[in-house]
């Protein structure tokens, strides 16, 4: 199947890996359907793209990629709507936001993850009540970013 998409033109999907999400992304409630992108295979960055609306996309990640200690429990209705029988077949990820110019700012949403049962292929978006995880959490640490631009900064040493 192709789609047309804003951020990488026509591609072709299989049909098979189109998530159908029963519950929907806060604010996308209109968007039932959406692919997993792989669009650089080394990056820890994948996109989350919408079947029915090319513009728009969601870049995402596991929270492990960035050392990010996180677990959270799946109530039993939201399991049981999913169809889960267990963990494994569960895929879950976070949507990043990445402000344009400034990826050492991007920030990941750990109070609401994207939960996928991998064998019927049934998605939602989780929203969690537990308030110990932010909807903006750091991806970087601020002393590593401030290295690396000290490091920009400096001048280039040279052999005398």
């Amino acid at each position: 199947m192709k789609i047309a998409t804003s951020r990488f033109s026509e591609i072709e999907i299989d049909e098979d890996l189109v998530f159908n999400f029963i519950e929907p992304i806060l604010g996308y409630d209109h968007l039932k359907k959406f692919v997993l992108i792989d669009n650089q295979p080394e990056s820890p960055f994948k996109w989350l793209q919408s079947i029915e609306d090319g513009n728009i996309a969601f870049p995402v990640s596991f929270p492990s990629y960035f050392g990010i200690d996180y677990q959270f429990v799946i109530p039993e209705d939201k399991s049981k709507s999913l169809g889960l029988q267990g963990t494994d077949n569960l895929i879950t990820f976070n949507i990043v936001c990445i402000p344009q110019g400034r990826a050492q700012d991007a920030t990941i949403n750990l109070a609401g993850p994207i939960i996928i049962n991998a064998e019927n292929k049934n998605a939602m978006q989780l929203v969690l009540n537990n308030i110990q995880y932010a909807v903006k959490h750091k991806l970087f640490d601020e002393k590593i970013t401030e290295k690396q631009k000290k490091k920009t900064t400096e001048e280039p040493k040279t052999a005398k």
